[in-house]
C-alpha cells in the first residue's frame, strides 16, 4: 500500500482501505486484467497478517474528493 486514508478491520487478517497502491501492486493488478495506474485512489482488501501477499481491489475513485469523502465513513486506524 502506497498510503492509506482508511482502513478498517473486516476479518481477523484482512482490513478493507481506502487509499494508493505501489507500482507493483500495479503491475499485479494489470497483470490480472484490471485497469489501473498507480496514481489513482482504490478501495482494496489487504491482508493484514500477510502483507506481501497480493491486494484485491474492489473500485476505484473517480477523484480524490470522492475517496476522502469515503474515507470518513471508515474510522482511522492506519
Amino acid at each position: 500500500m502506497k498510503e492509506t486514508f482508511a482502513t478498517i478491520t473486516v476479518s481477523n487478517s484482512k482490513r478493507l482501505c481506502i487509499g494508493g497502491i505501489t507500482r507493483s501492486e500495479t503491475k499485479e493488478a494489470l497483470a490480472s486484467g484490471l485497469d489501473v495506474d498507480n496514481s489513482g485512489v482504490y478501495l482494496f482488501i489487504a491482508s493484514e497478517s500477510d502483507p506481501k501477499s497480493p491486494i484485491e481491489i474492489l473500485a476505484k475513485f473517480f477523484s480524490l474528493e470522492q475517496a476522502e469523502q469515503a474515507a470518513e465513513l471508515l474510522p482511522s486506524g492506519v
